[in-house]
């Protein structure tokens, strides 16, 4: 569709249009964004101040604040220590758990050795080892890395597996009928196939071993995120609390956002890789 300016020229108004849509879009999606938690600091702003509630339970803003300010000192050295060992731990689960499962995967011998031992230990809750791990490893940041590297490789583990087996099986055969090697098929069809998989897994994995990074830190820790949380509670400092929870959740999001970013450029080959997916535009579209 053309319109005429005051010159006479003709002149194409759809670019206009299409962009004022895709603001209006970009618009709600924000309004979208922000509505709950908006709604949710409000009723929190509303039940704080108007003495609903004891501030034990919910503290105020300006309580939450005061908090901070008094945490500020100590927050660097903190987050430095509490994001070295939870990177650590989860940075060498994550290797690890990918890599024993792709072993497992690869020599049936193997996974007839070890499978029976990771079916075992798969269902161990994590802070019921503390105990032993303090027994086993004494108290520092050795024994918490070995924590979240064990959380972490539990779930890799079986996850790798799984997804291993939800390979298609019309991929491996039409690599077979091309004459390629089983290691060869190994490398450029199974570990290319479960890589939008195991992304996944390593968001979950992520986000699962910042809460035992807070649990790490009852393993004799004098410093961390997890060792202020111990130390506000023996104070009764809800306000404290709840600004060392936010902290954990704004770190929690960074890691999880340079996931994705990697995400992005891993798996580029694929329709995950696109905005524009096929999913996405049937479930998204609006």
């Amino acid at each position: 569709m053309t319109e005429t300016s005051l010159s006479g020229v003709a002149v194409d108004a759809r670019p206009d249009r299409r962009r004022a849509r895709a603001a209006r879009r970009t618009a709600l999606r924000i309004a979208e964004a922000v509505l709950i938690p908006a709604v949710l600091i409000v009723v929190w702003i509303w039940t704080s101040t108007s003495n609903l509630t004891d501030p034990l339970f919910v503290p105020s803003p300006g309580q939450v604040w005061n908090s901070f300010v008094a945490l500020e000192p100590r927050l660097g050295s903190a987050i430095t220590s509490t994001v070295l060992t939870t990177l650590a731990g989860f940075a060498v689960g994550t290797g690890a758990g990918v890599g024993i499962g792709l072993l497992l995967a690869y020599s049936r011998h193997t996974r007839s050795l070890l499978g029976g031992i990771f079916d075992a230990l798969r269902p161990i809750p994590i802070f019921a080892l503390i105990p032993l791990f303090i027994l086993w490893f004494g108290l520092g940041r050795t024994p918490q890395i070995i924590l979240v590297a064990f959380g972490t490789f539990v779930v890799l583990v079986v996850t790798t597996l799984e997804a291993i087996r939800n390979v298609p099986p019309v991929y491996v055969k039409a690599a077979l009928n091309l004459g390629a090697s089983r290691g060869f098929i190994y490398r450029t069809v199974v570990v290319p196939s479960i890589t939008p998989h195991l992304i996944g897994a390593v968001r979950v994995s992520a986000a699962a071993s910042w809460g035992l990074g807070v649990a790490a830190e009852f393993i004799g820790a004098q410093n961390g995120l997890g060792y202020l949380i111990i130390n506000r509670q023996n104070y009764l400092d809800t306000a404290g609390i709840v600004v060392l929870v936010v902290v954990y959740a704004i770190i929690a999001y960074l890691v999880d956002l340079l996931i994705r970013l990697g995400q992005g450029r891993l798996l580029r080959w694929t329709d995950r890789g696109s905005a524009a997916s096929s999913v996405s535009s049937v479930l998204g579209a609006a």
